[in-house]
């Protein structure tokens, strides 16, 4: 055949591989995942002529994601929650693709190379430690790694600095914090490749800046006006950090914390920095050495993060930073690079090796997959879905519903599903620090209506309670009678 024919048939096959296999961990379903369901909700409200109830769970009050906001906003308004979901899980599957396939080629991976460093980011989790992950689900943050890999890809390529920096401008725009981090940490890969390249770099840093000087001014006209905690209540950042997202952002909250879910990634995480220098000084890796030692760099940065946490364990004020996010590609280049280095090693039977390295991986794998695809599927039937029909006989339009904790994974769509505002949800949590506030007031409220029941006088308006049928038995003697029922929750009206 001729090669004129067969590259394009070969670059179609590389590309339906990895495609095939991001499919499995992005499954376009059509069932929304929690934050699917907070940024969909958030960003349909943002194109909407009709304002959100004062009592609804869904709020943020900062601008950080407006690009996206606006982007999948249409895009349910077109196509619908599900199909929303569907669309954009599909499309971020094929985006991740190209440039996966674009950055691998920089490495000198072929497409079962690729897979196997797919397959094993997987099935590490997808980062050493801080629950960040790149292939999952379709949110404001995927659509940002998709133009970071590739303007990685393009850097790592030699390509032009000017092109890239359109690339993580967008992603910025998508996203500030994967996209900013990550356009600097391209820089410094281009400086380590060729250190006279100085004056393209300062160039498109300013061009850079310029592209994203409206997003930053306006953040930071939002951050102006940040609200105060009153007497009594913690900090915003001390709220988002240590009560709402420590799993992200702070190891050190406790030293059984620290213990269970960050010791094991940092370990790993020095590891990799090990096998970083390591393959910087081999002989055969010399056109790896500038990204191992730029790895090496931002591996030794996350130690950096990891000692800035060790110091900042009472006001959380470094959580909105999201200091170990970048953890996740730092992940999946290192495994790139260590593939990239074992090729150059001249071992033999690699093919061989290869493909069995792929059979003991792809069960676990796929066992992994179809588990969370029947897991969607299986939430298919529950929640909200049951809940309409009796709420559209029982209650008045604008009736709040208040969700117990212990129900709310099944009710994370009770809004957009009934039409009825649900005040809080602990998944729901805003990112300005008047919604943070405003949010921890209205989780404390439920958590006290739950426990110790209605009486007294509400700070909140509710009209509904809906919960388990061991908290309803308690609830019923001073909250009201039950009105519906469906297994595992009793809905309640407030006499």
């Amino acid at each position: 055949m001729p090669e004129r024919v067969a590259r394009p048939r070969r670059a179609a096959a590389d590309f339906a591989a990895l495609l095939l296999v991001l499919l499995c961990l992005i499954p376009p379903d059509g069932v929304l995942s929690g934050n699917e369901e907070n940024y969909l909700q958030l960003a349909a409200q943002s194109v909407s002529l009709v304002p959100p109830a004062p009592e609804s769970a869904v709020f943020d009050g900062s601008h950080h994601r407006v690009l996206a906001d606006h982007v999948f906003g249409w895009l349910v308004a077109v196509a619908g929650f599900a199909g929303a979901q569907i669309v954009a899980r599909a499309l971020a599957a094929v985006a991740y693709a190209l440039a996966l396939g674009a950055l691998f080629r920089r490495f000198g991976l072929d497409a079962l190379d690729g897979v196997l460093v797919v397959i094993v980011f997987a099935l590490l989790g997808q980062a050493m430690f801080g629950g960040e992950w790149l292939f999952s689900g379709a949110e404001a943050k995927v659509a940002a790694y998709v133009l970071v890999l590739a303007g990685l890809a393009l850097v790592l390529g030699g390509g032009s600095l000017l092109r890239a920096a359109l690339l993580f401008a967008g992603a910025t725009w998508f996203h500030f914090l994967v996209g900013s981090f990550w356009f600097l940490a391209a820089l410094a890969l281009r400086l380590l490749e060729e250190r006279r390249a100085l004056r393209r770099v300062a160039t498109a840093a300013g061009l850079y800046l310029l592209l994203i000087a409206p997003l930053v001014a306006w953040i930071a006209a939002s951050r102006l006006g940040a609200a105060q905690a009153l007497g009594g209540t913690p900090s915003p950042d001390y709220i988002y950090a240590a009560l709402r997202v420590p799993h992200h952002t702070m190891p050190f909250l406790d030293t059984g914390t620290f213990l269970a879910h960050w010791l094991r990634g940092a370990l790993f995480a020095g590891g990799m920095l090990a096998c970083s220098l390591v393959v910087a000084r081999l002989p055969e890796a010399a056109r790896l050495r500038p990204v191992a030692l730029w790895l090496a760099l931002l591996l030794c940065g996350l130690a950096l993060a990891l000692a800035a946490a060790a110091l900042d364990r009472t006001s959380g004020a470094l959580g909105k930073f999201y200091l170990f996010r970048p953890a996740a590609l730092m992940l999946l280049l290192w495994l790139a690079l260590m593939l990239a280095m074992l090729g150059r090693l001249g071992l033999g039977h690699r093919s061989a090796l290869r493909l069995l390295a792929l059979v003991l991986l792809a069960p676990p794998f796929l066992v992994g997959a179809t588990t969370r695809v029947a897991g969607d599927l299986g939430r298919r039937s529950d929640g909200a879905a049951s809940l309409a029909p009796i709420l559209a006989q029982a209650a008045a339009p604008g009736d709040v519903v208040l969700i117990d904790p212990a129900l709310e994974p099944a009710f994370f769509d009770v809004e957009r599903r009934t039409g009825h505002p649900a005040l809080v949800l602990w998944k729901f949590v805003p990112a300005d620090d008047a919604g943070i506030i405003e949010w921890y007031r209205r989780i404390r409220f439920r958590d006290a209506v739950f426990a110790q029941g209605c009486a007294g006088k509400s700070a909140y308006r509710f009209d509904f309670l809906l919960a388990t049928p061991d908290h309803a038995a308690a609830l019923a003697r001073s909250c009201g009678a039950a009105v519906a029922s469906g297994g595992r929750w009793v809905l309640l009206r407030r006499g």
